[in-house]
């Protein structure tokens, strides 16, 4: 019998997670799951060139937009995940008036990081721009700022990274996601890798790398 490959797209910080769900599915039903990331603002254009992918994961305003052009067959009404945002740093007591990283607004980006700054009304003495929130961590890793903004499931990534403190819901909500099988799939089943995500052994994996169940 022919192995059964599945390739998902999803925001470059859901991947680490992505991966480890995808591990358990292959674990569980021999089909091998690849997951590819990218910026936020560029999954939309891939679809719209046909490039291929059975099952996308991204943010729910994405996927409406995705929903009203027929590239996948509707919103998801469930599972949907929260991904909270926080300053992170090597240490919960590094400080946040020094140097900090933060994303450009760019479509490679989900944070407008100079703008979450100044909702906050912090000052670092430096602000260093980064691509998106991977760079942000490597920034971190490095000791090159003592602090920066992250997802949950970036500081999860990466267990040399410890949340200094939340960023209020009010200053920014977390990003809402959601799983669909796109019209470009083509192979065996993917709606069964979808259906999965819902499982108690995926929302375990996905709630250990950041994640949150919105309900």
């Amino acid at each position: 019998m022919a192995t059964i490959d599945l390739s998902v797209s999803c925001d470059t910080t859901l991947a680490p997670a992505l991966r480890k769900v995808g591990a358990a599915y292959t674990a569980r039903t021999s089909a091998r799951v690849f997951v590819f990331a990218t910026g936020p603002g560029l999954i939309l254009p891939q679809l719209e060139r046909n490039i291929q992918n059975d099952i996308v994961v991204a943010q729910i305003p994405l996927l409406q937009q995705m929903a009203d052009q027929k590239i996948i067959a509707r919103l998801p009404d469930a599972p949907r995940w929260r991904n909270p945002l926080v300053i992170a740093g090597l240490s919960s007591a590094s400080p946040t008036d020094g140097v900090f990283a933060a994303c450009d607004p760019t479509p490679a980006s989900d944070i407008d990081g100079p703008a979450v700054l100044a909702k906050l009304e912090a000052r670092p003495s430096r602000v260093l721009g980064a691509v998106d929130t991977d760079e942000v961590a490597s920034i971190l890793i490095s000791r090159e700022a003592q602090a920066g903004i992250l997802h949950m499931t970036d500081v999860r990534a990466h267990p040399q990274l410890v949340v200094i403190r939340p960023v209020p819901p009010e200053v920014q909500a977390p990003l809402v996601y959601a799983a669909s099988v796109t019209r470009l799939s083509s192979r065996p089943n993917p709606q069964g890798f979808v259906e999965f995500l819902a499982t108690p052994d995926a929302t375990k994996l996905l709630s250990t790398a950041g994640l949150e169940v919105q309900t």
